[in-house]
């Protein structure tokens, strides 16, 4: 069944100096920043604009990823539970209309091992091109490929041609799929029309090795951008070349996972998990303009270039913060649980991927977000 979720217009003072301390235990990277430098670049309050609309449907249980299909007219998710060997996972085909799952499929045993571990699926995403899904399996450190259609799979490449894998983004205009891992500093590369593995693209850092997380594409300007978890980093590629063309810091902040990319005004959404906040920057000379505090466990951000919205996932706060492009704070939906990862339809909707924590009855459970002036 359906349920509503109340949000909040914006967050009142006393929540907002409450979410900017709190944090998650977690790998962190570079050192603060002054007090006086970060309220440089704080947005200067405004009444918000916007409203939101939020309703929830529960899904199976260990949901993880999400992305939309415009071709499909489908919202695909993973899932997985547990750590190994994982038995239970499953791809999820959702019609995004009446929020009910239509189809799934259990991922193939992995054949390497005899403890019955599956190819979990984790990341994903959707290549419309050619009507398929990509998906990562962390656990073995590999990739796949199913068909939109039927979620039958096309491809599963071998265990860890990709260590630890994350994130998986494809840029359909250069048939490439990129594949980040944060147990290395090596952007991985298959050819999407081929299905072949491809030289990955090596990260170099300032200082010690980086370690990608998020993935956003700027198809506009060949640009592919990844953050780095250890070291509060931000690295361009050149998607016409596969090679590292930028890296911009990102000052103060703890545990960069999160990247979103604003093609229109080059602009870079960088959520941090263990300081729990958002900072914004000029993508073309890492110029930090916006820095804000959104939530403890500031995981996943995405941009939404209809509304010009960004949705902060806030794991630790069991919310997502709704951001306009001048910094001014929207909204806060209060999610529950974990909000672990947000997709955007052609609309603007935001659909996002709530696990459940131990402590939550709410979790595992879809939220759709729709923004309303």
């Amino acid at each position: 069944m359906n349920t509503p979720i109340i949000s909040q217009p914006a967050l009142r003072r006393g929540a907002r100096m409450l979410l900017a301390g709190a944090a998650l235990a977690l790998a962190a990277g570079c050192a603060a920043t002054s007090p006086d430098a970060r309220r440089s670049v704080s947005p200067v309050a405004a009444a918000p604009v916007w409203s939101v609309a939020a309703q929830s449907v529960d899904l199976p249980a260990g949901v993880y990823q999400g992305a939309y299909s415009e071709r499909a007219l489908r919202l695909y998710a993973t899932s997985a539970i547990g750590r190994p060997p994982v038995k239970a996972s499953r791809l999820l085909a959702i019609d995004p209309a009446s929020l009910r799952v239509v189809a799934s499929v259990v991922p193939a045993p992995q054949a390497s091992r005899a403890d019955g571990q599956v190819q979990a699926v984790y990341g994903l995403t959707v290549d419309d091109a050619r009507s398929q899904i990509w998906t990562t399996n962390t656990r073995s450190g590999s990739v796949a490929v199913y068909r939109e259609a039927d979620l039958s799979l096309v491809r599963q490449f071998p265990d860890n041609v990709t260590p630890h894998a994350r994130d998986v983004l494809v840029d359909a205009s250069h048939h490439r799929a990129y594949v980040s891992s944060p147990a290395s500093n090596v952007i991985h590369v298959f050819d999407s029309a081929t299905l072949q593995p491809l030289p990955g693209i090596t990260l170099t850092g300032a200082g010690e090795a980086p370690k990608p997380m998020s993935l956003a594409l700027d198809a506009d300007h060949q640009r592919l951008y990844t953050v780095s978890l250890n070291t509060a980093e931000v690295f361009a590629i050149d998607t016409a070349t596969g090679r590292q063309v930028a890296r911009h810091t990102v000052p103060g902040v703890q545990g960069a996972s999160g990247i979103a990319v604003d093609s229109q005004t080059q602009q870079i959404y960088v959520a941090a998990q263990k300081s729990g906040d958002l900072t914004v920057l000029d993508a073309r000379n890492g110029q930090v303009l916006r820095h804000l505090a959104t939530g403890a466990g500031a995981l996943n951000v995405a941009f939404d270039p209809v509304h010009r919205l960004a949705y902060v996932a806030n794991r630790g706060a069991g919310t997502v913060t709704v951001v306009d492009e001048h910094g001014t704070i929207q909204a806060q939906v209060d999610t529950g649980s974990a909000p672990n990862h947000i997709a955007l339809d052609p609309r603007g909707n935001a659909w996002v991927m709530v696990k459940k924590s131990k402590d939550d009855p709410r979790g595992d459970r879809l939220v759709r977000i729709e923004a309303r002036r």
